[in-house]
């Protein structure tokens, strides 16, 4: 495998992470209980923890226990709303960051081509991979900018003034959103990602038997979770 992307911990075949943020993104939604969605986000806080992203793992880690608590001592319909959308979203976005981050964008291309998987598919995903990254550097290009113009983009400057801040960050973010999505799409088309013939890549992708111990683990994990879920354990 390439070692470009900077990693502390194990590197594992990004399909797996792949195939991982699919399955989440399905049972999430899907097995409603607090002991399958506890049991959810620890699968993917433990791979998180495995691919080496430490501080991002704990941090998320805070803020699940913290709206867990807060939803255990809300009204049903605040407590509902976090345990059904806020903690799902969490473990989500947990297991998209560990892809994200912990794989380069042409391992994830070379091992769906290796897959078979059709360029139609390959693409939109090749975008969505580069997206969120180049978003977040305009997020963080456009708070500099409003705080050159003496603006206080804190949480007590957004309760002072709530409109202006919102303004000031939503229409540049979606005009960045709509330039960035132009230019990434642009950018595969002329890398000939959308030509179908026979593509080569620069990065070499295995799987090996690490791999596949980490596959059979969570593959086992999850299916033990919907059985729990299919006999009511």
């Amino acid at each position: 495998m390439s070692k470009s992307c900077k990693q502390n911990g194990i590197r594992y075949d990004p399909r797996i992470k792949l195939l991982q943020v699919l399955i989440i993104g399905v049972l999430v939604f899907t097995l409603t209980g607090k002991k399958y969605e506890v049991l959810l986000f620890l699968s993917v806080f433990a791979y998180g923890m495995i691919s080496g992203i430490y501080k991002t793992c704990f941090k998320f880690l805070a803020l699940y226990i913290v709206l867990f608590m807060v939803a255990e001592i809300s009204p049903l319909f605040i407590s509902t709303t976090i345990q059904y959308f806020f903690l799902c979203f969490i473990t989500l976005t947990l297991a998209a960051i560990n892809m994200i981050r912990t794989s380069e964008i042409s391992e994830v291309l070379a091992s769906l081509q290796n897959m078979k998987i059709p360029y139609y598919i390959n693409i939109p995903l090749a975008v969505i991979l580069r997206f969120f990254p180049t978003l977040k550097q305009d997020i963080t290009c456009i708070k500099q900018g409003i705080k050159t113009r003496g603006i206080d983009i804190s949480f007590l400057g957004f309760l002072k003034h709530p409109f202006k801040v919102y303004e000031m960050m939503l229409i540049p973010m979606l005009m960045r959103m709509l330039c960035t999505a132009t230019e990434l799409s642009a950018s595969v088309e002329t890398r000939g990602l959308g030509v179908s013939c026979k593509k080569t890549s620069y990065t070499e992708v295995k799987f090996r038997m690490l791999d596949m111990l980490l596959l059979v683990i969570m593959m086992v994990f999850y299916l033990a979770i919907i059985i729990m879920k299919i006999k009511n354990i």
